[in-house]
């Protein structure tokens, strides 16, 4: 006996997804962005910060390095609001304005400065303006109120 298996010529099959399964998709996919990307914008600013307070530190061992080997310091090591190029640093200044700003004493002989700048956002940053006293002490402050947990 011979067996004969035969589809109905008519029959369509589905193929592809409906417009509800790709209306889903897309919904997930928004919601997993709106989560996601606030935390990618933070991650950006903060290594940028973090890029900033490296070239702060470059500036500050050249200061001392100057220093002893001159007996002064060399304030002209920032200027136009990045380091000097043998220094190394990697400052964007659409990012950070770099300055110097000499003290009396001690602690307080010198400050670096960054500076956040608005053309890339990085005014967005919760650290607003970084400070590094010559006592490698460093602060934080966002419109004139002291921020912790920047120099982590």
């Amino acid at each position: 006996m011979i067996r004969k298996n035969c589809c109905k010529k008519n029959e369509i099959r589905q193929k592809g997804m409906t417009l509800i399964e790709l209306l889903i998709v897309i919904a997930i996919i928004g919601a997993l962005s709106a989560i996601a990307y606030p935390s990618y914008q933070e991650h950006i600013l903060k290594s940028h910060r973090a890029s900033i307070i490296s070239d702060m530190m470059k500036i500050q061992l050249a200061l001392e390095q100057h220093r002893t080997q001159n007996g002064s310091y060399d304030y002209t090591i920032v200027a136009a609001g990045k380091c000097a190029s043998n220094l190394g640093c990697q400052n964007d200044t659409d990012r950070y304005k770099l300055s110097i700003v000499s003290g009396s004493s001690g602690i307080n002989l010198y400050t670096i400065k960054a500076t956040p700048q608005s053309t890339q956002g990085q005014t967005k940053d919760k650290c607003g303006i970084l400070e590094m006293n010559a006592g490698s002490v460093g602060s934080a402050n966002k419109d004139n109120i002291a921020v912790d947990g920047c120099w982590n």
